[in-house]
């Protein structure tokens, strides 16, 4: 009897370490599952990168103001490999970023995060939101996230294309041989360049952009490393990359007919004397001698760039309401497809003022056809 009772005392005190024991194994797992939200987050990266500035320790700022802060693409979106075991592995591995931030001296973090290795952006998360098929294959092979909603612990291993790239109006870059108006195809050159990467391009300020830089032209440098070790193309082959200014000044640009420019019987080389600097006010009155002619210029750029940055928000809301329905954003498409015209052309209003006008107005009416407006 004694026995009976010690033996059931001993069973119960079994049961209730091992229920303490189990209520721990929770504990732990919880405020694990925790840690590895909140030092995901871009906030706990701002803990060093706390910079509001442009450059290095400022990339949390810098993130802050671009397309992939508005996509809600953040840190580890970017910086591990899509997959539940890469980000464990990434997370293993950025163990030593904070003891480094601690330990070493200032300007050796700054040489450090100024000249990022290839590894600090992987390849194949860019590819995974940007394509269709590589999207498809990797998702098939890889273990990409647990079913758990307060399990996931970034977006990334949530992406499916073609819906996340649609909904965020990008193109699949695999798929175009045009890109922001330019002739250019993204996936020649991966499969007749083996050591190109997205980041040998694409270098970090994409993601991390500073106000002060001009993008546009600063990727066309990038090019001529290649292209021409001179530093530039000849400047009577423009067509061979530029593919919308041709058609802008030709009014020409898809089912929108319009009337040639006055200036499109002009050579390229007329105007851009130099492909390191575009013509402004006093390109023109140089030219023209006349002064009248520098403030038609300024008046084109003032008045194209204004209409550009009121459609924004159309544009925006038609884009929304267009995400729920196949005809719609095909309509939406079209439309897109005038707006950014102008805005790839670049010369706000120099290469068809009348016409890049036109192309506002028909962007216009469609973005209100499908607001509802």
């Amino acid at each position: 009897m004694a026995e009976a009772k010690s033996g059931g005392k001993k069973g119960r005190r079994k049961g209730k370490i091992l229920l303490i024991l189990i209520l721990l194994l929770i504990i732990v797992m919880v405020f694990t599952i925790k840690v590895f939200h909140y030092t995901s987050e871009p906030e706990f990266c701002g803990l060093c990168h706390s910079n509001k500035i442009p450059g290095p320790n400022g990339e949390v700022y810098t993130w802050e103001q671009s397309s992939h802060a508005k996509a809600g693409v953040t840190c580890l979106d970017c910086h591990a490999k899509p997959g539940l075991i890469n980000y464990f592995i990434r997370k293993i591995l950025a163990i030593k970023d904070p003891i480094i931030q601690l330990t070493h001296p200032e300007r050796e973090i700054v040489m450090k995060l100024a000249h990022p290795s290839k590894d600090a952006a992987p390849m194949e998360s860019c590819l995974f939101c940007h394509t269709d098929d590589f999207n498809r294959e990797y998702r098939a092979s890889h273990f990409m996230a647990l079913p758990w909603k307060f399990l996931k612990f970034r977006n990334l291993d949530y992406v499916v294309n073609p819906q996340f790239r649609i909904a965020h109006s990008l193109v699949d870059i695999y798929k175009t041989d045009r890109v922001r108006g330019y002739n250019f195809s993204h996936k020649e050159h991966m499969e007749n360049f083996e050591d190109l990467e997205c980041i040998s391009c694409h270098f970090k300020e994409f993601a991390h952009p500073n106000p002060n830089v001009n993008y546009p032209y600063k990727m066309k440098m990038v090019c001529f490393n290649c292209h021409e070790k001179e530093g530039g193309p000849e400047n009577s082959d423009c067509e061979t990359c530029h593919a919308i200014q041709p058609e802008i000044r030709k009014g020409s640009v898809d089912k929108v007919k319009g009337e040639e420019d006055v200036m499109s019987d002009l050579e390229c080389k007329e105007c851009h004397t130099t492909f390191k600097k575009l013509p402004d006010e006093k390109s023109c009155i140089e030219c023209h001698d006349d002064e009248e002619y520098g403030k038609i210029f300024s008046q084109w750029k003032k008045e194209i760039t204004s209409k550009i940055e009121e459609l924004k928000p159309l544009y925006e809301e038609a884009r929304k309401k267009a995400l729920s329905n196949k005809e719609l954003m095909e309509r939406f498409r079209e439309g897109e497809e005038l707006y950014r015209a102008v805005i790839y052309d670049g010369s706000e209003g120099a290469h068809n003022f009348e016409y890049e006008k036109e192309l506002l107005k028909k962007a216009q009416e469609i973005f209100k056809e499908i607001a509802g407006r």
